[in-house]
């Protein structure tokens, strides 16, 4: 029985005991600071509310302070939970409501009855202040079924027992009440998801502490990369394309949370957050090109002056100590269908290829693109047949080369240059163009670079290398493509990454991933197979932008529909955390694309990590997809392993708040 297991019938057993009597919190007959109780049955007072709310890490939005709500159908009874001792409905119920004739059942039936069936006992909400919106708001769990008119019974007895009834709202979480909103909104007040999204004035996104020189970069000031080294803390007032190895990062604006600088930083494990107005900041403002300590909390932040000593601890523990060569295998190996190539083929074809070839072959037909390889054999040939492998070889050993960041990028600048001049040997393009016409379907192919050193544990290196387009029917635009994404390979960026990590140059090398162009597509996304913002409640995290923006590369307040599965036993459902600020208030992802989603998220977990999708480990996969428009669908065009890793207040904690390993 795994972790959760256990737990579940520990709680189980607790269920089936006597009920315990719950406290009620009162203002007054405690130390200074200490919450004596278990509930309360109404909220009169600001005082009340201060005992009884957490700021629980594992909520969606920052700056939030939660208020857990039983109201019990069967008597009447009201239950206003002390939100830090009791954060999980079911616990406080399974200890206090457990009453002859009544009982409280297990876990796993209880959630499937008091968030589904229509004669439930309980209807389980929750009450909550959201601090930027300034804004009082009742909801309920993505999942839940509850009708329209029994909601709204619960919100108009929950508005009669608090000091801000006047304040409170609906927010509209279940799908199907998000599609009878003017229902709702003619029964109560009614607030959006995105109305509270539009209002965040701070947004964590990779949690953490870092150490570092606060660079400030204000609007119009121009972001030199190469300028930029792994001891700066940077405050942006613009978001770049591409980011290099840093000690942390804050943007005036929000970020796409599954976008490239995000998952950068959680790769590389740098603290990354958004700070409407930081380069204003007059807090920010008075340490600029000081030594600073920034921590990124879940529900907070700080910022604060630093000692070298303090820094220097924290740089020698964030770069791996060791590196490692990634293995290539330049034999002659043909252009190998996605058919016929696996998971292992990492050194003939590079991870991407590989890694899409796996789950081609465990999805349904038509789920992802079909292509064939163009393994690491051809790019070797290339840079043999022009001459440029001794340059390279030359260049990677010499000692100003390996000293000085301005001196490589100038020398890397050239080197690309010339592969993008040089001739590749017509055979190759022939054999190329002539594989395309058989197996791809007529119109332009995409060439994906696909190297040995991305798409690794350890190393996602996303963003690194390049893409293109190509007419299959015209040489000399294949030849063209080749050089690009062969030459991909020695970008500064890319240079400045691995060598940040440690791998060894010599051993790099670009295959190309030749596939079809998917160019009827509405949308474009990124989904990760684990709930970022709570290990306890397992599930898939979804982000999709409308095609002409992108989810990876979104700049400037562009945000893209956001949802959050949940895969978890008696939980399973979605809520939409925001909606694309690109459709107008309409959704990309309808429902039936949602369950089709996940579907093919489900298959990949369980092949990428040999786990349930509902596991807590945190081992996952990182999935980019497209939607087509005619008829519409999803396909996969890229999964590669992705390991998440919970701050402590993220952690899923049993019933006495102690994490379950």
């Amino acid at each position: 029985m795994n972790a959760r297991g256990i737990a579940l019938a520990v709680v189980t057993a607790a269920a089936a005991c006597a009920s315990h009597v719950a406290r009620v919190v009162t203002e007054t007959g405690r130390p200074a600071g200490e919450t004596i109780g278990d509930y309360a049955p109404a909220v009169r007072s600001e005082a009340m509310w201060r005992l009884l709310a957490a700021r629980p890490g594992t909520e969606h939005f920052a700056r939030c302070e939660v208020v857990k709500v039983i109201i019990d159908r069967s008597d009447g009874e009201v239950y206003f939970m002390e939100s830090k001792r009791w954060p999980i409905h079911f616990f406080f119920a399974a200890r206090f409501l457990n009453k002859p004739g009544r009982p409280v059942e297990s876990q796993a039936t209880f959630n499937r009855r008091q968030y589904r069936a229509d004669d439930r006992r309980f209807v389980l909400a929750t009450v909550s202040r959201f601090v930027d919106a300034d804004r009082w708001v009742f909801d309920l769990f993505a999942g839940d079924t509850l009708s329209v008119q029994a909601t709204a019974d619960a919100f108009r007895i929950t508005r009669a027992r608090v000091f801000f009834g006047e304040a409170l709202a609906y927010r509209p979480v279940p799908p199907h009440h998000e599609r009878d909103i003017d229902r709702l909104r003619a029964l109560m007040p009614v607030v959006t998801t995105d109305e509270l999204y539009g209002k965040i004035r701070y947004q964590p996104n990779e949690l953490g502490d870092a150490y570092g020189y606060l660079r400030v970069f204000a609007r119009g000031e121009a972001f030199d990369a190469a300028a930029v080294r792994p001891y700066d803390l940077l405050v942006l007032a613009e978001q770049p394309a591409d980011i290099p190895v840093v000690s942390g990062v804050i943007t005036d604006e929000l970020q796409a949370p599954l976008g490239h600088i995000n998952v950068l930083c959680h790769n590389r494990k740098t603290p990354n957050m958004a700070l409407r107005g930081a380069t204003e900041n007059a807090e920010v403002k008075a340490l600029a090109g000081k030594l600073v300590h920034l921590t990124v909390g879940a529900q907070s932040h700080r910022l604060e002056p630093a000692t070298q000593a303090q820094a220097e601890a924290a740089w020698a523990k964030k770069r791996p100590a060791k590196g490692f060569s990634p293995p290539r295998d330049d034999r002659a190996a043909g252009l190998p269908l996605l058919a016929e190539l696996g998971r292992g083929d990492v050194a003939l074809v590079g991870a991407k290829t590989a890694q899409l070839a796996f789950a081609a072959r465990r999805l349904p037909e038509r789920s992802t693109p079909r292509g064939f390889a163009l393994p690491f054999w051809a790019y070797e040939r290339f840079l043999r047949e022009t001459g440029l492998a001794p340059k390279l070889t030359a260049m990677l050993a010499d000692p100003a080369f390996r000293r000085d960041p301005e001196v490589r990028r100038s020398r890397l600048d050239a080197f690309r240059a010339e592969m993008t001049a040089a001739p590749v040997p017509a055979d190759i393009v022939a054999d190329v163009i002539r594989r395309a016409r058989a197996t791809l379907p007529a119109g332009r192919v995409r060439l994906r670079s696909s190297t040995n050193a991305e798409d690794l544990p350890g190393f996602n290196g996303a963003g690194l290398y390049r893409s293109t387009r190509v007419d299959p029917g015209d040489p000399a635009d294949v030849a063209r493509g080749l050089r690009e994404v062969w030459a991909s390979t020695w970008l500064w960026a890319a240079f400045e990454e691995r060598e940040y990590y440690r791998i060894d140059h010599r051993t790099v090398g670009m295959a190309i991933l030749v596939q079809e162009s998917i160019d009827d597509d509405v949308g474009n996304g990124v989904a990760i197979t684990a709930n970022p913002f709570s290990q306890g409640n397992p599930g898939f995290f979804i982000n999709v932008q409308l095609s002409g923006g992108s989810v990876t590369g979104a700049k400037g307040d562009e945000i893209p529909e956001q949802i959050l599965y949940y895969t978890y036993n008696g939980g399973r459902g979605f809520e939409r955390l925001s909606r694309s600020s690109r459709a107008g208030g309409r959704v990309i992802l309808e429902d039936p694309l949602v369950e089709e989603l996940q579907r093919h998220l489900a298959v990949l977990h369980r092949a990428f990590t040999d786990d349930d999708p509902d596991s807590t480990t945190g081992q996952a996969v990182d999935v980019e997809f497209l939607v087509r428009r005619t008829p519409p669908r999803i396909v996969i065009v890229q999964a590669r392993p992705y390991q998440v890793t919970w701050a402590p207040e993220r952690l899923w904690r049993d019933e006495d708040g102690d994490p379950v390993e």
